[in-house]
């Protein structure tokens, strides 16, 4: 089953020493470590929905390869409108989603994989019986969601579809909100560092040269998903030139085409993933899932009880 994840910095931080989508703790920005918390789970299609200082947040994240949604209303938006943008863009890829603001960077890998593991439609973790985020959404319960109009929020929209969140106890103050101080900062940051050291491993095919990587799977997926090379730059946060240079440097490798053009679409001219293109892009989404895995393997068994870490 596929895992997706929606991270909302889109809006206004609430105070001055409130944690901001680039606030930086331990040489890591806020918006850093909570993508590297779903990489680290093995997440593949993560959404961030950008609004406030879209542009930097969007620059600094960039090397990620993350999908950006721009909430554009994001000064008098609730968080469920961010969520929704997320939602309505995973909700044919994949079978759970989890949530979280920008301002949670500190909730373990090891809450994650609980969430991930709970049945039922709405997984909610506690904390000191608080609340807190990640949540995980069942994608069935996606589209009842996206059609709540009300302004409640998350609960708001379960009420209305009549479904109890399964409160999940966790020990992972990480999950809350609401530290008031940067030393409090510190010491969540603490804790969460001696979390972060792993394996990365990057997977290319080189063939006279380097040609295919995530960043070219991660356009691919975008192509297919939106019909347009234009939109697909703009969603991985690359210029609309150096997209279309990556295309023809992985089809003057490989020998055959793997964007398919036409006129007249979206644009001026609709794009698609040509057979030999999705093929392609399904065997390197295996292949890189299996190397991963692979190294995660090998890393537990050379530096395990190693005391080096």
């Amino acid at each position: 089953m596929n895992i997706g994840a929606v991270i909302d910095a889109a809006g206004i931080p609430a105070k001055a020493d409130s944690l901001g989508q680039l606030t930086e703790i331990d040489s890591l920005t806020v918006a850093e470590r909570v993508v590297v918390n779903f990489q680290r789970l093995g997440v593949k299609d993560i959404v961030m929905i950008t609004g406030y200082r879209a542009e930097q947040v969007e620059k600094t994240l960039r090397r990620f390869g993350i999908t950006f949604l721009r909430n554009e209303n994001y000064e008098s938006a609730q968080m469920l409108d961010s969520a929704k943008l997320g939602l309505r863009y995973l909700r044919e890829r994949c079978g759970k989603v989890l949530f979280c603001p920008v301002d949670v960077p500190f909730f373990m890998e090891d809450t994650a994989e609980q969430l991930l593991e709970t049945s039922g439609e709405f997984i909610l973790p506690v904390c000191q019986e608080q609340p807190g985020y990640p949540v995980c959404i069942d994608s069935p319960l996606i589209p009842a969601i996206l059609e709540y109009q009300g302004n409640q929020g998350f609960q708001g929209a379960l009420t209305a579809v009549d479904v109890e969140p399964v409160c999940l106890p966790v020990q992972d103050e990480g999950i809350l909100t609401g530290a008031e101080s940067q030393s409090v900062y510190q010491e969540l940051a603490k804790v969460h560092d001696e979390k972060l050291m792993r394996p990365q491993v990057k997977v290319r095919l080189i063939n006279k040269k380097p040609f295919f990587g995530p960043g070219t799977m991660t356009l691919l997926k975008q192509i297919d998903s939106l019909g347009s090379v234009k939109e697909a730059c703009a969603r991985t946060g690359i210029s609309y030139s150096k997209g279309w240079k990556m295309i023809r440097s992985a089809e003057e490798e490989l020998g055959y085409n793997i964007v398919g053009r036409q006129t007249g679409g979206k644009n001026g001219g609709a794009a698609f993933l040509t057979d030999k293109g999705k093929r392609l892009l399904l065997l390197f989404e295996e292949y890189e899932a299996k190397v991963e895995k692979a190294a995660y393997e090998i890393y537990d068994q050379i530096f395990f009880d190693s005391e080096l870490f």
